[in-house]
């Protein structure tokens, strides 16, 4: 900066682009704005090398505005320009405009390499939009480029993460990669999805063959062991850590522990073992507790729990809602009331539950009770035929997990229309007969309609399935992968 401002010794390119990287690094938005201003001055704003470092810049100092329109005054930018817009959008959280500059990068001709689709694949996770992700795997197939270690492994995680472990398990399979980011993947994938016999069993194979766990692989071991109700066995793993590989327990490790316990009904010994930690719990983890505290009927417990989280995060509305449910299902409803006017009071907006569908390369989002789509009538007609036919099954509403002091009749009316059940309904109107419907909620399904997808999968012969807040659910002729033990 020092050469640039006392105009001593002229720069040159090498120079400019080495101390546009440095303000990457130092994020330091308003000096790189001032050179960026004395490499238009100096007319180095048409080499590809200054200009990708600017481009750089305004991307890791968060200014996408700006660096689009860096971008889009390069004259012929190549594969590094267009990979490097490509992964400022997804660090940006832009995902969807990342996938739509890539078609732009094809249509310029230029050839995107295994980092470009590395990029995408992540994007295409972070959409959880599994037809997108699928076409990017079919370009990589094509450019030969689907079998490099960074794009199989991104592969492997997309397809678990959107809900299709089977083809994640299948190209991990055709891999011969020792890398331990690999078998994470793949390790993880299948404990997200509740396949806890898998993933143990692969943990196994993956030290016969001497790759070495680390700390993401024992998340995944606990995390498995979770919801499978191995809890002994989550014990084991999670004193193997120091003993035999030297990995420190982090606060990770202790929530996926925490989680085996209150999933087994020790809900006591989960809140021990929150006071002996060698640190702070974190919001999330008194989050899940008081959830399990809700499932368990713990409403003792659930209230201590709830002072602690609201310690931390005194404007967590998760908190305030599920204190609110246990009181509700047990019928206080002097006390629900309390909890809401507090909300009021406090300020404290309770997060929406939604859920959405991929049709189509088309993402569909549906609210409770939701009317907005364009095919609304349909879906309705649909969701009453839906209901009159799980109930001639046998389907019974569990009024339960209504939290409202209303008429029975009223309650069970309210269940029919919770979002994950709309967007079902349109999966079962718009895609054919013999596709998977997946649905993502960005909260956990309730008891009750967790119950109506079995049905719902039974008497429509479909496979659903549906990711939630804490894991997947895979719906098959009236049963779920869960168990039902989430």
């Amino acid at each position: 900066m020092r050469m640039i401002h006392e105009g001593g010794e002229r720069v040159d390119e090498i120079t400019l682009a080495t101390v546009a990287k440095a303000t990457s690094c130092l994020v330091a938005l308003e000096p790189g704005k001032q050179i960026h201003a004395h490499v238009i001055k100096t007319g180095y704003s048409l080499d590809l090398c200054v200009i990708s470092g600017i481009l750089d810049m305004y991307i890791k100092c968060g200014d996408m505005g700006s660096a689009h329109t860096v971008f889009s005054d390069i004259p012929a930018p190549d594969d590094v320009a267009w990979t490097t817009l490509i992964s400022g959008c997804l660090e940006n959280g832009d995902e969807g405009r990342s996938v739509s500059i890539y078609r732009q990068m094809r249509q310029s001709g230029v050839q995107p390499d295994e980092y470009t689709f590395a990029t995408l694949v992540k994007a295409a996770s972070c959409l959880t939009a599994l037809e997108q992700g699928k076409q990017i795997h079919a370009d990589a197939i094509k450019l030969e480029l689907s079998l490099d270690p960074y794009v199989a492994t991104s592969l492997v995680d997309m397809y678990a993460k959107c809900g299709n472990i089977e083809d994640a398990y299948r190209l991990f399979r055709r891999m011969d990669v020792r890398s331990i980011v690999l078998w994470n993947a793949m390790l993880v994938g299948l404990a997200q999805h509740g396949n806890a016999e898998e993933a143990l069993d692969l943990f196994r194979v993956m030290k016969s063959n001497n790759v070495v766990p680390d700390r993401v692989t024992f998340i995944g071991v606990i995390s498995a062991c979770s919801h499978f109700g191995l809890v002994s066995e989550a014990y084991e793993h999670f004193s193997s850590m120091q003993r035999d590989y030297g990995v420190e327990p982090e606060i990770e490790h202790y929530s996926c522990l925490v989680d085996a316990l209150g999933r087994a009904g020790r809900v006591q010994e989960a809140e021990k073992l929150i006071a002996s930690m060698p640190f702070e719990a974190s919001a999330s983890m008194y989050r899940a507790l008081l959830g399990v505290c809700r499932v368990q009927g713990d409403t003792e417990t659930g209230k201590r729990v709830a002072e602690q989280l609201l310690a931390i995060e005194p404007s967590d509305s998760s908190a305030y809602v599920l204190i609110s449910n246990m009181n509700a299902a047990a019928n206080q409803w002097d006390a629900v009331n309390d909890a809401r006017q507090m909300m009021k009071r406090k300020n404290v907006k309770k997060e929406p539950g939604f859920s959405w569908i991929d049709v189509k390369n088309k993402v569909h989002l549906f609210m409770v009770d939701d009317k907005s789509h364009p095919e609304a009538d349909l879906i309705y007609d649909k969701l009453e035929d839906l209901m009159k036919r799980i109930g001639e099954e046998g389907y019974v509403p569990d009024t339960e997990f209504v939290l409202a002091d209303v008429e029975e009749e009223e309650k069970e009316r309210a269940l029919y229309y919770h979002s994950e059940r709309l967007a079902i309904a349109y999966g079962l109107i718009s895609t054919p007969s013999s596709a998977i419907i997946r649905v993502i909620k960005n909260l956990r399904v309730c008891g009750d309609c967790h119950n109506a997808i079995k049905y719902i999968s039974k008497v429509y012969q479909r496979e659903i399935v549906v990711r939630d807040a804490n894991r997947f659910h895979r719906f098959r002729n009236g049963s779920c992968s869960c168990g039902d033990y989430w």
